[in-house]
């Protein structure tokens, strides 16, 4: 199965899940370093995967170190949850 790759939303092609799930974890990892400064209002997105509505399948992949406060996140969540997963971390 292929999957759309995004890094910061920009288009980097095709790419099977084994690829995906290894950038995952660089991109957790990172996350994990930068929320080591954060403050307590505050969390790291890493990644968003958006999923068919039907078939639940995954569609894209996108991966980012973003710092959002805890209430962005909390309305990026609301618009985004009905098809997407967001990943993040704390620094608790």
């Amino acid at each position: 199965m292929d999957i759309d790759l995004y890094i910061d939303f920009v288009y980097h092609g095709f790419f099977r899940l084994e690829n995906i799930e290894e950038r995952f974890a660089e991109y957790q990892s990172m996350a994990e370093e930068a929320a080591k400064d954060l403050a307590t209002d505050e969390i790291v997105l890493f990644a968003i995967y958006a999923f068919d509505d039907e078939s639940q399948r995954l569609l894209y992949a996108n991966f980012m170190i973003r710092k959002l406060t805890v209430d962005h996140y909390a309305r990026v969540c609301e618009r985004l949850s009905g098809f997407c997963r967001l990943f993040c971390v704390g620094n608790g």
